[in-house]
């Protein structure tokens, strides 16, 4: 029988027990926020993925009854634009991401013509630190179903993303995701297109949930920089001899 204490161990390699969610809000962009009230909704849409009525996600949220909410907004007439990148601390994997917002137009004053958010446009890729596209991960546009304005009134749509493509993304690389709207806007309106840092997910003014347009990254960390774990194999660990050699 062979002496245990001359046995060396094979190294196992080991980044984590699990993954880790990565909860980010679209609400620290530093542009103009246009007021509205919320309960003055003219129309609240959801766009969900699939066949369901509602999109359940991993995300918090907290009992409120605030009816002045904010538009992040770029301006009178102009198209809602915005790139947002999350620098990453380790090379991980992005397993799933999920993205919701709440798409919004506010017509102050109206006079003639057509107004509406039309679709939403999400490009997902990774770029280096200086700031080069390294690969491209998604490029969707989903349509909102938004009825257009022909009064001063406010109009909201949910709009729900998520994507199931494992994804790779190197240690100082980042992930850049540019949303863009595709409008309509013709003739005389002063209109605020955007997304809301806060909604809900019903119209009125009693209690309900309040959340938060924001990104959800599901990640795993991966083996590039991992390092060797040497487990003691005792009697428990059931002694394994196959391809066991002395380290010189």
């Amino acid at each position: 029988m062979k002496n245990v204490n001359d046995l060396l161990v094979k190294p196992t390699y080991s980044v984590s027990s699990g993954g880790v969610t990565k909860i980010l809000p679209f609400g620290t962009d530093t542009i103009a926020l246009q007021n509205i009230s919320w309960s003055g909704l003219n129309e609240l849409l959801q766009v969900v993925a699939g066949n369901g009525d509602a999109d359940l996600k991993d995300f918090g949220f907290t009992l409120s009854n605030i009816d002045g909410l904010g538009i992040m907004t770029e301006g009178d007439g102009t198209r809602y634009s915005r790139r947002f990148e999350i620098v990453m601390d380790l090379t991980a994997w992005v397993y799933k991401i999920d993205i919701t917002l709440c798409v919004a137009l506010a017509v102050t004053a109206f006079t003639s013509g057509n107004h509406s958010v039309d679709s939403v446009r999400i490009i997902i890729s990774e770029v280096d630190p200086n700031g080069v596209e390294v690969h491209g991960i998604d490029d969707r546009t989903i349509n909102t179903g938004m009825t257009n304005i022909v009064s001063a009134v406010n109009g909201a749509v949910i709009v729900n993303y998520n994507l199931s493509k494992p994804t790779k993304l190197a240690l100082g690389n980042s992930l850049r995701v540019d949303i863009s709207f595709n409008s309509t806007d013709t003739l005389t309106a002063t209109s605020f297109e955007g997304v809301m840092t806060f909604f809900y997910f019903q119209e009125g003014a009693t209690t309900k949930l309040l959340a938060e347009s924001q990104i959800i990254l599901h990640t795993m960390p991966a083996l590039d920089q991992a390092f060797p774990v040497f487990r003691d194999q005792s009697a428990q660990d059931q002694l394994d001899y196959s391809g066991v050699k002395r380290w010189a």
